[in-house]
Order: C-alpha cells, then sequence, then structure tokens
C-alpha cells in the first residue's frame, strides 16, 4: 500500500521550500569557495553557485505561482516567466547565467569561455552578492504572495 499523497497545496509548499532550501545552499557554497580561495578553491565554481541560488529562487518563486518553466539555466527567461509585479523582476541578474554552463568548460570544449574569460574573484564575489539581493527579493515575492515557510 502506498503512502496517502499530500494535498497539491501542501506538495507546492514542500516543493518551494526544496527550492528555496537548495538555493540558499548554492549561496552558502559560493560564499564558502570564495572564503576559502587561500586553499586552491575556484572562482567559476563560486560563481556557478551564485548563479545557481539565483535560478532556484526564481524556480521556487514560479512552482508557488503554478507556473510551468523549462529545464533551462537562463536567467532571463526565467525572469521573463514570473508574475509582472514581482521585484525580482528588476534585478539585473541576467548576465549570472554564462556561468551557469560556459564557463564550466576547458578551452578545448565545443563553445567554451576563454580562460581569460573566465570569473576572477571579486566578479565572483559580485555574483555572490547579486544571489544574495536576488534571493532577498524572492522571499519578498513569496511573501506578498501569500508564502509562509511552514512550522
Amino acid at each position: 500500500m502506498s503512502p496517502p499523497k499530500s494535498p497539491p497545496d501542501e506538495a507546492r509548499r514542500r516543493s518551494v521550500e526544496a527550492w528555496l532550501r537548495d538555493a540558499h545552499g548554492d549561496l552558502a557554497s559560493a560564499r564558502s569557495l570564495s572564503a576559502h580561495r587561500d586553499e586552491g578553491t575556484a572562482p567559476f565554481a563560486s560563481a556557478f553557485h551564485a548563479q545557481q541560488a539565483v535560478e532556484k529562487g526564481i524556480k521556487a518563486l514560479l512552482v508557488w505561482h503554478g507556473i510551468d518553466f523549462p529545464h533551462r539555466h537562463d536567467l532571463g527567461l526565467l525572469l521573463e516567466l514570473t508574475p509582472e509585479r514581482s521585484s525580482i523582476r528588476t534585478l539585473n541578474v541576467r548576465g549570472l547565467t554564462v556561468y551557469a554552463v560556459d564557463q564550466r568548460y576547458v578551452v578545448s570544449s565545443a563553445d567554451p569561455m576563454e580562460a581569460d574569460e573566465r570569473p576572477a574573484w571579486d566578479e565572483a564575489d559580485e555574483a555572490a552578492d547579486a544571489a544574495a539581493v536576488a534571493l532577498s527579493r524572492v522571499s519578498a515575492d513569496l511573501a506578498s504572495a501569500g508564502w509562509s515557510a511552514s512550522a
């Protein structure tokens, strides 16, 4: 016998919580990598986690609003899907998309970033700062749409 299914609203709430938990985890990873740069961590990895934090935050907002989204890492595309009144829409985070895929691969790959185009630590730190602001906006947008975390 299978376990009883959760009501749709509860399942949606749990999904949003999971997306947000992962988003905050990615932001923490970006910050941690930066804090340990003297131990050989890489700025491109930190920037990747910053991009992922923003992407997962936006997807949490989309899930809460019942908006389907493609399985893509394009922040501009995802932002366009958010409700028009969402404050996250006005945040300039579209440029972080490049950290999702392109910069993670070496120069010999099919369509990579050149080695000198990969982010330096100052750019990775800016990406993490932008991600923190984005997650704050997502939280505000969720709250204004009636979402609150489970107790």
